[in-house]
Parts: structure tokens; sequence; C-alpha cells
């Protein structure tokens, strides 16, 4: 197999296995939502704004994805009070629920993905998967 092929199917095994144990598909929560959700319960004052910054999308996407959480309870926003335009976005109780099955799940996961491997081996993956998230955010940095 080539790095590729190893990158993405282990995007897709990771993807595949946390949207079934969360009945992803009966709740409509896709990869997007799990990241936003992440960004806000990790956040502490977080704006549609930070989102955009954290996930690298665009801001009419951030847009229509903060309005479909709110929409489906997982999401409640508020006024900044530091400036009046800005809405602070917080984990509803359904979303915070929603947020410690993600996280328990993924953690379980993760002991999968990890069986077998010793703490160096973890360690040099982060390592080299680190350097190589550097090379492609200094690529699009360059490219901007």
């Amino acid at each position: 197999m080539t790095l590729r092929e190893y990158i993405l199917s282990l995007s897709q095994f990771y993807r595949v296995e946390i949207r079934a144990a969360v009945n992803a598909s009966e709740l409509g929560l896709n990869g997007m939502h799990v990241r936003c959700l992440h960004v806000i319960a990790n956040t502490q004052e977080c704006t549609a704004n930070c989102i955009v910054k954290n996930m690298g999308r665009d801001k009419a996407q951030i847009a229509r994805l903060v309005k479909e959480m709110i929409g489906k309870g997982w999401l409640e926003k508020q006024a900044c009070s530091q400036d009046k335009r800005s809405q602070i976005l917080t984990l509803s109780e359904s979303g915070s629920q929603l947020q410690d099955k993600i996280n328990l799940l993924e953690h379980e996961l993760e002991r999968t993905i990890l069986a077998g491997l010793s703490p160096q081996d973890e360690a040099d993956f982060q390592r080299i998967a680190q350097r190589m998230l550097a090379n492609l955010s200094h690529k699009n940095v360059h490219n901007d």
C-alpha cells in the first residue's frame, strides 16, 4: 500500500467506526459536526470565527453548520460581552451529552488503533504525523 492509501484507509475506518458507534446516521451527525463539537467544547468563549480558524473552513460553511447544530439542539448562543456583533457558542445539555459520548467512543477507538504498538511506536507516529501536518500547513500558507 502507498502512503496515500494508508492515510485514506485510516481516515475512512476512523470515520466509519465513530459514526457507527454514535448512531450518526440516526442523529444526522457527520465529521464536521464532531469537529465543531470538539472545538466548542475546548474553546473558552467560542465564536463562529474561532471555529473558522480552527477548522480551516470558510465563514459561510461554518455559519450554516452552526445554524444546523442550533436547530438540532446541540448548541446554544449568547451575545458576547466584548463584541456585540459576535455570539458565544456553547454546548447545550444534549450537545454536552453527545460530546461526552463521542469522547468515550474516540478513546475506545484509540485503544483499538494502538493495540500492539509500543509507547515508542506511538510517539514515533505522533512525531511523524505532526511533521506531515506541518508540511501541509506550511504549503497552504505559501499558496494563499
